[in-house]
């Protein structure tokens, strides 16, 4: 199943960026987080587009009609189990992945997941998976930190987003600290002093699991400095047949991007807000009625 990619990443990482590259190529199917903690309302009610997620546009335009998406995929995947051994018997997660997998083939003839929650389940996608390639981006610690706290804090409209803190949660990290500490001891709170060591560490074993497992390493620093060698590094490995060189239109490197504004918020930061609010509540509307029809068949 040498056609099949699972591209990893930490959040903040590029991994969007590869994601939108593969997609703006047309040769995969591309499926964007399948375990998302919130992918049913997504797919649902929509999600607003990060503002430096150049070009991706819809995220999930490529689920549409999954019809068994939601009678399969369960939203815990998301945030707990995260650590996955090789030999572990999981066969809802086995049924789902496969399920996904088997109707993107059905779409195209190759096929790739992008997931960001896929680090300490690599062994076992590897052992049930075993043709598969696995590409793996990954971002200079300190960068990928202030990405961190930076969307935090534009999202808050505050300077001080607890960022000093152990507890700090942006883009979920003291969640996964919190789920992976039975398996990885020193990401327990306690054995932290601050938000930075305790991501620093997650980062140092995010990426110490992803390399281990790749078939092919490769930095967002690189890929947005030396684009032509480094994409074409990713697209031997991925066995693709398009011509990559055309895709650098789409790659916004990070010196050209623009810094995101922390402002209290306005008026426009509210209508925004309430915008994602009233998508999260359609999503889960629908979720139910979909459920209820299902009951009553």
């Amino acid at each position: 199943m040498s056609n099949l990619v699972f591209l990893t990443g930490g959040f903040s990482s590029g991994s969007t960026l590869l994601f939108t590259l593969f997609r703006k190529a047309g040769e995969f199917h591309c499926l964007y987080e399948p375990l998302h903690e919130r992918l049913l309302e997504n797919l649902y009610g929509g999600l607003r587009v990060y503002e430096h997620h150049y070009h991706v546009g819809d995220y999930f335009t490529e689920y549409r009609g999954f019809t068994e998406i939601r009678r399969l995929y369960d939203p815990t995947w998301g945030g707990t189990g995260l650590a996955l051994p090789p030999a572990t018997d999981a066969p809802v997660l086995y049924r789902y992945l496969s399920y996904l997998i088997g109707t993107g083939f059905a779409r195209r003839p190759k096929v790739l997941l992008k997931e960001n929650r896929l680090a300490f389940r690599l062994g076992w996608l590897r052992a049930r998976f075993p043709q598969a390639r696995v590409i793996h981006i990954h971002r200079a610690c300190d960068a990928q930190w202030k990405s961190t706290v930076r969307r935090a804090q534009a999202f808050y409209g505050r300077e001080d987003v607890g960022q000093d803190s152990v507890t700090f949660n942006g883009m979920s990290t003291a969640n996964v600290c919190d789920d992976l500490a039975s398996t990885y001891p020193d990401l327990a709170a306690e054995r932290s002093k601050n938000g930075y060591e305790r991501f620093a560490k997650l980062w140092e074993l995010t990426l110490a699991e992803n390399t281990k497992h790749a078939d092919l390493t490769v930095s967002f620093e690189q890929l947005t400095r030396d684009f032509d060698a480094v994409c074409g590094q990713i697209w031997a490995s991925a066995g693709c047949e398009t011509d990559y060189r055309p895709l650098k239109q789409w790659v916004v490197a990070p010196e050209q991007q623009e810094t995101l504004k922390v402002r209290p918020r306005g008026l426009k930061s509210r209508l925004i807000m309430a915008v994602g609010r009233a998508r999260l509540r359609y999503g889960r509307l629908r979720i139910s009625l979909a459920r209820l029809r299902r009951g009553s068949d």
